[in-house]
């Protein structure tokens, strides 16, 4: 089959993070086949590169250097049934090369002796054999949101909010980290690993999760598609995940039991309390939950955190240099012929020979980055006033630039000669503004409000706006229409008269 170049990555990522991993078991993470699996590891190995080299490369530099997107998975070789295997195996004295030999001579065209051996091998792991599960210190990580809320009631008497219960437990020492958070959106779910890892003060090696939408977007018998900003998140960690298989109780058996506790040990004892405040009831959460752990276990020595900080805390990965800011992504966005991709109802520039192109977006809560073909082309900080675009001078075509250029300097020269405070309004908005676009739009409608109303009446209303920093176009356009500056100040009213006033002269001493 053809991988497309995602998953290629995520192959690659898997394998340089753990060689140690069969293709088989790469495979199911990524919803391939083994064989697909396998042939890539061979071409990546062949590339003699390592992944800090191969994460580098864009979509194009991908397929130029491994020359892997036109391979196919050979046809596959004749197996026996691994069933009459099994039952020779279990005979007195019977080998695996013995077998293999009787099978060959009945079928020479069947797979040879180091396929059969790894066939088998797999088949007998296959077997569905119940056993206690070990997980190794800073192996797995369990994580999962609670089935019960807690309500946030508004100070201000609006409505409530039921904030969702993120459990994490630790496979080893069974050492538990609660967080309330406002949903299970992605960006919730990432921000709640990430503050997790702190609270570790490390990272484990696999993360093992349910298949809610912010980490596993799509399922099926062959196939896993997991949420693009929580794998990011996870490579930043340099961790992997683990999902859960549908239906199957078993493989989230540790944090399930966690959940149960943590409903008992700690949610059961806010049954009364009221909160007002997410950050009031994350400071309880971490009371209740430090108990918890120092709780001595019943049928082992030690508590949570004992065993953790004696076995476990060591083996975790350390922490990156920086923690990961969350983020979300947007895919397959066409460029249109302007240039510009919106979000939020903000209009962000690309360069313009991406026109007709599809680009992804990754914004955070204070950023925008545009990629194409895997490689960044665009970065911008969130505007998060009025502005209605946001274009880069670097970003447009040269004859755009020239018009741009040269546009300014000349509504700035008529402008002088209007007047001081015509020039000054048109300055601010030409000069002193941010978005380029729109100022020139402004001034540009400030020039046709001169055409309809006389220059001279301009230089009034801008006489009469500056000193009050109005400079807003609407508002000026309103002045324009209202007249303000041509109404006369309203006169105070005079004193009213009556007997209880006293005259100048009580003051001055007269008689």
């Amino acid at each position: 089959m053809r991988l497309s170049i995602h998953l290629q990555r995520e192959i690659a990522r898997l394998h340089f993070y753990d060689n140690r991993q069969s293709s088989r078991a790469i495979g199911r993470m990524v919803g391939v086949s083994h064989n697909s699996v396998k042939a890539l590891r061979q071409v990546l190995v062949e590339s003699g590169r390592l992944w800090p080299e191969l994460s580098l490369l864009d979509d194009h530099q991908w397929r130029s250097i491994l020359n892997n997107h036109d391979k196919s998975v050979a046809q596959k070789k004749i197996t026996p049934d691994w069933n009459w295997v099994h039952e020779q195996m279990q005979r007195e004295d019977g080998t695996l090369e013995v077998i293999w030999c009787e099978w060959r001579e009945g079928c020479p065209e069947g797979v040879g002796y180091s396929a059969f051996t790894e066939h088998y091998r797999r088949w007998r792991k296959s077997l569905h054999i119940v056993m206690r599960q070990h997980h190794a210190p800073g192996d797995k990580l369990f994580v999962d949101f609670a089935g019960r809320t807690v309500e946030v009631r508004d100070p201000l008497g609006g409505p409530s909010s039921f904030a969702q219960i993120f459990v994490a437990v630790l496979g080893y020492s069974n050492l538990t980290y609660l967080e309330a958070v406002p949903s299970q959106k992605v960006e919730h779910w990432q921000q709640c690993h990430v503050n997790c890892f702190a609270a570790l003060g490390g990272v484990p090696h696999w993360i093992v999760c349910d298949n809610l939408k912010s980490a596993v977007l799509r399922r099926t018998r062959d196939r896993i598609d997991l949420n693009p900003a929580y794998r990011e998140c996870l490579a930043h960690y340099d961790t992997a995940v683990l999902p859960t298989r549908v239906r199957k109780p078993q493989d989230k058996g540790k944090v399930e039991v966690g959940v149960q506790i943590a409903q008992r040990w700690v949610l059961f004892r806010l049954r009364d309390r009221v909160f007002f405040s997410y950050e009031e009831l994350n400071q309880e959460l971490r009371r209740l939950t430090a108990d918890m752990n120092a709780h001595p276990f019943k049928k082992m020595t030690g508590s949570r955190i004992q065993r953790f900080k004696e076995v476990e805390e060591a083996a975790l990965k350390p922490l990156p240099n920086a923690a990961f800011e969350p983020c979300q992504w947007k895919r397959a966005i066409r460029i249109n012929a302007d240039y510009h991709v919106e979000h939020e109802g903000v209009f962000y520039s690309v360069p313009y020979h991406l026109i007709g192109k599809k680009v992804d977006t990754r914004f955070t809560e204070k950023t925008l980055e545009i990629f194409e073909s895997g490689k960044r082309v665009a970065f911008h900080a969130l505007e998060l006033t009025s502005v209605a675009m946001v274009t880069l001078q670097e970003h447009r075509p040269i004859a755009h630039q020239r018009v741009l250029d040269a546009e300014p300097k000349a509504l700035l020269e008529w402008a002088k000669t209007v007047g001081a405070n015509t020039h000054a309004m048109l300055s601010h908005h030409l000069q002193d503004r941010s978005d380029m676009v729109n100022g020139i739009r402004a001034a540009k409608r400030l020039r046709e409000l001169a055409r309809l109303h006389g220059e001279s009446r301009l230089e009034e209303v801008c006489a009469y706006s500056l000193p009050l920093n109005i400079t807003a176009l609407r508002s000026i356009q309103s002045i324009f229409r209202n007249q303000p500056d041509r109404q006369a100040p309203p006169l105070m009213p005079p004193a009213a008269q009556h007997e209880n006033l006293r005259g100048p002269s009580y003051y001055g001493g007269n008689p």
